[in-house]
């Protein structure tokens, strides 16, 4: 079976990368399994970047069931690339033990440069694995404004060079969609979002204009109903089922000007995005300072909500030209 994605048949000759997720498995297919850190969309459209940019993209991950069914090879050892590219992941030795084990000996045979690519601020590679390495080599591309901020956040070792790479660029664009009920939806936890989703503050969770989705056990203290999560092969027909999405940060995401995944990935499926005020990533989306702005939105005429999504659309169009050759 034959993928747009095939070591084995190369159109470009320029550098040669060599990608690795850290740890967990990769996958770039439609029909991939997970409710949480697939990163999927996010991935093909990096992959596709560097190869617009005349990359040689050669993957050195464990693959999905579902990408290794539709054809994709990988290889198993290393080989000379001009740069290592390494994808964030699980950080847990528990579990992942043999994976870094792994990604440690890579980083040790590659004399090249090293780019850590992180979606996650609570997500950082690690540096103690690697003792007497020169950081020099590092470059961190983060999905975040605040590079400052983020070195900060992700514990980076003196010299490693942070640069802002906005990660939304290049995601396909579905067109709007009214929904089929005047909702927001929220995917996620509560985990640091109390100010925004508990009573002592906005009670965005108990409002009847929010649908939150995740797993009851982590909304238990809420007392609240609580939808499943989407698996990642039908997440963005799930968000097309609602008005908007709500978009809600901890702390981290707000300090360093993390672009949430949630606010793209639901922008891209066809529907506008809400996001409380206090995060520049997200300066773009329809501003909630309590529930009443979420009620606001719930009642706003199908043309007026594709309007708002139109401009979104718009402006993160504007902002996604990442430079992958400067990386």
């Amino acid at each position: 079976m034959n993928h747009w994605f095939n070591i084995n048949n190369y159109a470009n000759s320029g550098p040669v990368i060599g990608y690795r997720r850290v740890a967990g498995k990769f996958g770039i297919t439609d029909k991939e399994d997970g409710v949480r850190g697939a990163w999927v969309e996010k991935r093909v459209a990096l992959i596709k970047g560097l190869q617009a940019n005349n990359y040689r993209v050669i993957p050195v991950s464990e693959f999905t069931d579902a990408t290794r069914e539709a054809g994709v090879s990988r290889l198993h050892d290393y080989r000379s690339w001009d740069i290592l590219l390494l994808e964030f992941g699980g950080t847990n030795l528990q579990f992942y033990g043999k994976q870094w084990e792994e990604t440690i000996n890579l980083i040790k045979c590659h004399k090249g440069r090293i780019i850590f690519v992180n979606d996650d601020p609570d997500l950082t590679f690690l540096w103690g694995l690697l003792e007497g390495e020169d950081w020099s080599r590092w470059t961190v591309a983060a999905n975040a404004v605040n590079t400052d901020a983020v070195s900060h956040a992700l514990k980076c070792p003196d010299g490693v060079r942070v640069v802002d790479m906005p990660m939304h660029s290049g995601i396909d664009f579905a067109p709007f969609t009214e929904g089929r009920t005047s909702k927001l939806v929220y995917i996620g936890r509560p985990n640091g979002r109390g100010q925004y989703l508990d009573k002592k503050g906005m009670a965005l969770a108990y409002s009847k204009h929010v649908q939150i989705c995740g797993k009851p056990k982590e909304w238990a203290d809420y007392e609240i109903a609580v939808a499943a999560n989407p698996q990642q092969r039908d997440r963005r027909m799930f968000y097309r089922n609602f008005a908007g999405c709500l978009s809600i940060y901890d702390k981290k995401h707000a300090v360093t000007g993390w672009r949430t995944g949630r606010a793209y990935h639901a922008l891209c499926a066809g529907i506008p995005v809400c996001a409380p005020v206090g995060n520049p990533a997200l300066s773009w989306c329809y501003p909630i300072r309590n529930e009443k702005d979420v009620e606001s939105f719930c009642k706003l005429s199908v043309d007026m909500r594709k309007m708002i999504w139109t401009r979104q659309r718009d402006k993160l169009i504007l902002s996604s030209n990442q430079d992958l050759i400067k990386l």
